[in-house]
């Protein structure tokens, strides 16, 4: 087979594990549960009689009953209002009537009103009446007279309590709403003169009518200044280029002449504002800007007086010479009047930058002046906003006190007596409750003792559960529990033990087709942990399924010590394999015939203590390949693992090791320990027989139907034992 073939269901491997982890603890569980039903039923019996005795040995108790309406109270909240009492109320009742201080209150009331009455213990109880404001209060106690009185005295002593603990919280609440009233009023108070103090010293009606004169008077210089900064702007520009200054002018107050004839004004320079004295006209120019547009209007029209002559005449002639002079003329009287020009708007330039100066002076200290009555006028806000909600808050809490007033003149707290204490009637014990706690109580114990045993025995139960405790070990067949005294007889051609039968059919089918990684075994040793583990018995019977398959098989008892093959078979133990290792007789004569055909018997021959250098020693391995050579199968029964050394010592030299585990019998610890050893000695553990299974078990189901493949027979007679014979 090509190892890297994935075969199906390998994928799955880990999920089985964790399903027989799961169905190994359910099948454990069920089987400790059917095996130990009687201790749990013990445990729940134990606690029910402790319950009953518990309950007749209680002394007699009388009980008496009273009842109390809490319906609600009289609140004032602008009105007069019934309110009804919430959950929360009721719940403050019921803990108050158990207290222990409200016992105390009602003790210390008998002792006075009653001191011939004595002393004992009363328990209190109350519940409420489902979907009512109703209390039922209990009173038990032994005495029947006492038991009354206290439950009367409980009662009028609950009532008390809650006049006098709404009466403290009334007066405790009315004390600190004055308190408060009181330091608001103070409050108030100082804020008035804070306020009344600010405004004589600053005289702040007077100043300002409620605003802020400064500042607005601040603005108006910023938009003075802005004015003289553009109109000083203005002249730097003409000051660069005087001719085209004068032009644009010219054009500007032609212009502006013609608004105004239409009745707007586009400047907006301040009326107060001081104006700058210059010779202009009713167009608002100087004489020489004046005489500086005409004369500029003289020398184009004598240009184009030029420009005319010199269609006619050429440049030498008289009369163009003539305006050539005239022009130059008026240009020399033009750049006179520019250099008039300019100095006055170099004196215009210098006043604008005075008065701008002047302005920024004047804007330093009205901004201080502004800031210093902004924060005035700020501060008087605050306190007067300060005085206001001072007022307001004292108005407030004064009604408060004034409404808590009429309030504590009308509340009413309605708790009252509607039932007084009845006569104390004898308490009939109540056997159904503390009987049935005692039995879950006993139940419970009895399952918690039970897992904690379990918890500490490893033993295996299922199949399930060896296979969640040995993953890697092959399970090669599963044999049924045989229940029956005495030993168990071994398998009959035509048994009719066919789930028995079955069983070890299944066994030999897996020795017969594992895949072995090799040749398959033909010298095949049986073994187990411990004694007890029916190692012998199903040995033997392997031994038979084998030759009843039609092999030669040759069983040979290898447990030199304690050996029993030869008793399941009714042949003599000696001579046997003891004689053959210790070389006094050949193993061919000391192998006997038995009923069953094809199947010969070695016995154990004579008990030996030295067992383990026999089986370790060269004629072991001798005897060993004459039968392997002779026989099918050559199956051995050996002593246990952990008991004696001759298992390790001979099982290395056969081809494979099967392992006897007996179910619910074996400790996992040791059934482990003992396929370690093996497995160290290198050891060919070719499987695990699970010995003595339950078949009550859902995953032994499968048996059930073992009986499907017999077909009925005729009964016959028994045969007749053959007698053993040697074969020597």
């Amino acid at each position: 087979m090509d190892p890297n073939l994935a075969l199906p269901g390998q994928g799955t491997s880990n999920n089985m594990n964790r399903i027989h982890e799961t169905s190994a603890k359910f099948q454990r569980y069920k089987i400790l549960l059917s095996r130990r039903w009687w201790f749990l039923l013990l445990t729940a019996s134990i606690g029910v009689c402790i319950a009953a005795l518990n309950i007749m040995n209680q002394p007699v108790n009388y009980t008496s009953l009273a009842k109390l309406v809490a319906g609600g109270r009289m609140v004032a909240q602008g009105d007069l209002n019934w309110q009804e009492t919430m959950q929360d109320f009721y719940g403050t009742i019921i803990e108050t009537l158990e207290s222990a201080d409200l016992k105390k209150r009602a003790l210390t009331r008998i002792q006075a009103l009653h001191p011939e009455m004595k002393d004992s213990e009363v328990e209190i109880r109350v519940s409420q009446t489902r979907g009512s404001a109703i209390f039922n209060v209990f009173a038990i106690g032994p005495e029947q007279k006492y038991t009354q009185i206290f439950l009367e005295s409980l009662l009028e002593e609950f009532v008390n309590f809650r006049q006098q603990i709404r009466e403290q919280g009334l007066e405790r609440a009315l004390n600190t709403f004055t308190e408060t009233v009181v330091i608001k009023s103070k409050e108030l108070e100082e804020r008035g003169a804070k306020l009344e103090a600010f405004r004589k010293a600053n005289n702040i009606v007077t100043l300002t009518n409620g605003n802020n004169e400064a500042a607005a008077f601040l603005i108006n210089l910023k938009i003075k200044k802005k004015s003289l900064e553009t109109e000083l702007n203005d002249i730097s520009l003409a000051l660069q280029d005087v001719d085209q200054a004068m032009i644009n002018r010219e054009r500007g107050m032609t212009t502006g002449t013609q608004q105004g004839g239409a009745g707007s004004n586009p400047t907006a320079v301040d009326k107060s504002a001081p104006s700058v004295e210059t010779a202009q006209n009713s167009l608002g120019l100087t004489s020489v800007e004046r005489d500086y547009l005409e004369t500029r209007k003289g020398i184009l029209r004598l240009e184009n007086e030029r420009l005319k002559l010199l269609k006619s005449f050429k440049g030498q002639h008289p009369s163009v010479v003539q305006v050539d002079e005239q022009i130059e003329s008026e240009k020399a009287l033009l750049a006179n009047f520019q250099e008039e020009i300019i100095k006055e708007l170099r004196g215009q330039q210098a006043d604008l930058e005075r008065r701008i100066r002047g302005l920024d002076q004047q804007l330093i200290a009205q901004e201080k002046e502004a800031i210093e009555l902004g924060s005035k006028l700020a501060q008087h806000e605050r306190l007067e906003e300060e005085f206001r909600a001072t007022k307001l808050a004292y108005d407030r809490m004064f009604e408060r006190v004034q409404e808590f007033q009429q309030l504590q003149n009308v509340q009413t707290d309605f708790v009252a007596i509607q039932e007084h204490a009845s006569l104390a009637l004898k308490a009939e014990p109540k056997w159904v409750p503390p009987l049935s706690i005692g039995f879950i109580l006993g139940l419970g114990l009895g399952i918690l003792i039970l897992l904690i045993f379990d918890h500490l025995d490893d033993r295996m139960n299922s199949f399930s559960e060896f296979q969640s405790l040995f993953p890697n070990e092959a399970v090669l067949g599963q044999v049924p529990d045989q229940r029956q005294r005495g030993d168990v007889q071994l398998l009959q051609p035509n048994d009719e033990r066919h789930l028995y039968a079955e069983a070890f059919r299944n066994i030999r089918s897996s020795i017969l087709f594992k895949n072995w990684q090799g040749k398959p075994p033909k010298t095949i040793l049986v073994t187990s942990a411990v004694p007890n583990e029916g190692k012998t018995t199903v040995t033997s019977n392997l031994a038979v399924t084998l030759a009843l398959g039609g092999a030669r098989v040759l069983l040979a008892d290898c447990d030199l010590r304690r050996g029993g093959v030869s008793e399941l078979f009714k042949l003599p133990s000696s001579p046997g394999l003891t004689e053959v290792l210790r070389g006094s007789l050949h193993w061919r004569d000391a192998v006997q015939e038995t009923s069953t055909r094809n199947l010969h018997l070695l016995a154990r021959g004579e008990v030996f203590d030295q067992t383990s250098e026999m089986l370790l020693s060269k004629k072991a391995e001798e005897v060993l390949k004459e039968m392997g050579a002779e026989y099918d199968y050559v199956v051995f029964d050996s002593a246990p693992v952990l008991v004696a050394d001759d298992t390790g010592s001979f099982a290395p030299k056969l081809d494979t090791v099967l392992f006897v585990v007996r179910m619910s019998s074996t400790i996992a610890r040791l059934s482990s320990k003992a396929l370690d050893s093996l497995y160290e000695r290198q050891v060919n553990v070719g499987g695990v027989i699970l010995n003595r299974a339950s078949t009550s078990l859902k995953e032994y189901t499968y048996y059930n139907y073992a009986s499907y493949y017999y077909t009925p027979v005729a009964s016959k007679k028994s045969p007749v034992p053959v007698p053993p014979k040697s074969l020597s």
